[in-house]
């Protein structure tokens, strides 16, 4: 009775182990395909890069979840007509968008300056350089070294380079353009017109516009709906207006 019941247990050990191993087999993993060369816009199939990407752009693409450069991002985007245009009547129209915002401020208190339309997550991802005429039409992360007429982020940790300016949600490092615009500043933008909603750091411009400063403003114009150093011809804060200094 005994080796009968060894035996027993043996072989429903050896069935058990069958069906492990089959179900094993069975399962199905979802490929992942890399490369070291693409173009833009990436398909869906591709879900990193480690190398060169050279095409018109990255778009919206529903169907992709994410994807990742590794490296260089070379595109020539159509998008420079459009964003040229906008930021010229940006720049003339500068005096009614300072004088709108600081009329409309108490009515929108928490969202003046807070970049709109960024809480989902970012289909790309960036390591490294981009080389552009134009912008990103999908959400992204950055981090390394940009340099484009102009470009929007969701986070980009590193230093851009934009004659037209940079739009993000975050950004942590160093900016240069015309306008930028951005909704946490941790570093310091350069451009004839800054808007930050917190600033830790440093604008530097002929107008800059901030809501909550713990940081300076360096410029002709400074308008800050808090407390925090201005220096510049004209400064303006929650408290008081001044010349030259203000705190």
């Amino acid at each position: 009775n005994i080796e009968i019941m060894k035996n027993h247990f043996l072989i429903l050990l050896l069935i058990a182990l069958s069906i492990s191993c089959f179900g094993q087999d069975t399962i199905t993993h979802t490929p992942t395909h890399s490369q070291i060369f693409g173009l833009s816009p990436l398909p869906k199939k591709i879900s990193n890069v480690n190398g060169l990407v050279l095409g018109l752009g990255h778009v919206e693409n529903r169907n992709i979840k994410n994807q990742t450069i590794n490296g260089l991002n070379l595109e020539a985007n159509p998008a420079p007509i459009v964003g040229a245009l906008l930021a010229f009547i940006a720049v003339v129209h500068l005096p009614d968008i300072i004088e709108n915002n600081a009329r409309t401020h108490d009515s929108i208190i928490e969202h003046n300056f807070i970049i709109k339309n960024w809480n989902y997550t970012p289909n790309l991802k960036i390591n490294g350089i981009n080389l552009s005429t134009g912008c990103f039409f999908t959400a992204t992360n950055m981090d390394g070294l940009n340099i484009s007429l102009g470009n929007k982020f969701k986070n980009f940790n590193g230093f851009s380079i934009a004659p037209l300016g940079t739009i993000s949600d975050k950004i942590n490092g160093l900016s240069i353009g015309i306008i930028n615009a951005n909704t946490n500043l941790k570093g310091a933008t350069f451009s004839v017109y800054n808007q930050t909603y917190e600033l830790k750091g440093l604008q530097a411009g002929i107008v800059n516009q901030v809501e909550n400063n713990k940081g300076i403003q360096l410029g002709i114009f400074n308008n800050s709906y808090s407390r925090g150093l201005q220096l510049g011809v004209w400064n303006k804060n929650c408290n008081r207006s001044f010349p030259l200094i203000n705190w």
